[in-house]
């Protein structure tokens, strides 16, 4: 069993809510696999993409995953509808994960694209 802190994202189009827990898993995920993760409720209707892998010394590697879509052949951010937001993440803190921030979203346009995505393909133009 290969233990990792992993930072689950869920996005609405105002807010950005990170989760945090420490998952073991057979097989450690790797980046763009998707992860099945249960909440209270035992619902895993998601899969959440692995966006950042971190290896740290002396610590637990960190996972960072959101939903996503495939859009114009690419993977974009999935954004929940507010009201369906907090209900999520509430069914999330019920079953162990840490709430540890709600910030605004000025991450991800309204096409589900982040600012650093943006940024690099104009940087490549």
């Amino acid at each position: 069993m290969i233990e990792a802190k992993v930072f689950l994202y869920l996005v609405s189009r105002e807010r950005i809510i990170r989760l945090e827990k420490v998952i073991g898993f057979e097989a450690f995920p790797r980046l763009y696999e998707f992860l099945k993760i249960r909440n209270a409720k035992g619902l895993d209707h998601f899969a959440y993409q692995v966006v950042q892998v971190t290896h740290l010394e002396g610590d637990k590697p960190e996972l960072w995953a959101h939903a996503t879509s495939f859009t114009n052949g690419k993977s974009v951010v999935s954004f929940f509808g507010d009201d369906e937001l907090d209900d999520y993440v509430q069914s999330y803190v019920d079953a162990g994960w840490k709430r540890c921030s709600s910030v605004s979203n000025k991450i991800f346009s309204e096409d589900g694209d982040s600012i650093w995505s943006q940024i690099a393909a104009s940087q490549r133009s």
